[in-house]
């Protein structure tokens, strides 16, 4: 019988995925297992590392990314990032945090490099990212409970425009402390250097945007993302309801406007029990979707990749099959 994959004696949860020839690799973020599971955040998170020829069966390699030393900048723990090939190498983009208690809720963006997927090492640029001009983090919670944003980076790279992009999940500095969630975007030429642009996605209806990813197909800009349904802005949840899970808006332009596939911009609305879902192409307008298992009891969450399922996109149509 088939079982949901998770690391020895971990649980895990955001993941990122990158095929190279026939094989899938997937990094996760993982804690050693503890009573509150909420506590998973701030417990030596290090990036897991697994590989599979079918997205069921995982076999767990070593970790990718530990957290840094006692005097470096993600020397608390490391969360969600990315992975893109370039030039025979892969460069993963992450986040980091610090323990110092003024730095604390404040994230930042750091690069690793590698030539095989197996053994990283961190640029000595890092963090190659600081929240910029057009966005706001600091080390305070809002009035909802809920910390800064500076964090998810998703590089790909743009056939249109010959650039690499990394969409981010930040706060638009021109509102509030509050439902302010927004997708930031930055550019580059060599994944080294980076200039940080507006806001693509910034509609002012939730208070966290999480685990952003642009795909391009058929001539339109997918912007997926995860939320969860209390993030919504009280005024819309009433008039058009709310819903946790994997959201998207499309556009013709990279830059927007972005508009809500599927009307309301939900394509599974089951994110107490699957969060932060990701896609890998298939054929055609075809997808394999992964995201990890909440289903979340007693303070404790399942802490499992989900089995891959298919979505399929048609033009203002995103959904499950």
């Amino acid at each position: 019988m088939n079982t949901n994959y998770s690391p020895r004696e971990k649980i895990l949860w955001d993941s990122w995925f990158i095929k190279v020839n026939n094989e899938y690799h997937v990094f996760y973020l993982q804690a050693i297992i503890t009573e509150d599971s909420d506590k998973r955040h701030d417990n030596a998170v290090s990036i897991g590392h697994a590989v599979s020829e079918d997205l069921v069966h995982w076999n767990e390699l070593p970790a990718a990314l530990e957290k840094g030393e006692d005097d470096a900048w993600d020397n608390l723990a490391l969360w969600t990032g990315s992975v893109i090939e370039k030039d025979n190498k892969y460069f993963m983009f992450y986040t980091g945090r610090n323990k110092n208690i003024d730095q604390k809720w404040i994230q930042k963006i750091g690069l690793a490099v590698s030539d095989d997927l197996i053994t990283w090492e961190k640029s000595a640029r890092n963090p190659i990212l600081l929240a910029g001009e057009y966005y706001t983090i600091d080390n305070q919670k809002n009035k909802l409970n809920k910390i800064g944003a500076w964090r998810d980076p998703f590089v790909f790279y743009d056939t249109e425009s010959k650039r690499y992009y990394m969409a981010i999940s930040a706060r638009d500095k021109q509102f509030g402390r509050e439902y302010n969630g927004c997708v930031a975007l930055a550019e580059s030429t060599d994944l080294f250097h980076w200039e940080i642009l507006p806001p693509v996605f910034s509609p002012g209806i939730y208070d966290e945007i999480e685990t952003t990813q642009i795909i391009y197909h058929n001539k339109l800009y997918y912007l997926f993302f995860s939320t969860y349904a209390n993030n919504y802005h009280s005024a819309f949840a009433k008039e058009h309801g709310s819903f946790g899970g994997l959201h998207c808006y499309y556009s013709k332009n990279l830059f927007g406007k972005y508009r809500p596939v599927n009307e309301n911009g939900v394509v599974s609305g089951n994110g107490n029990e699957m969060y932060a879902i990701r896609l890998l192409h298939d054929t055609r307008d075809d997808f394999f979707a992964i995201g990890w298992l909440n289903g979340e009891k007693k303070k404790q969450i399942v802490g499992k990749l989900s089995f891959p399922f298919k979505i399929r996109i048609e033009k203002d149509k995103v959904y499950k099959l």
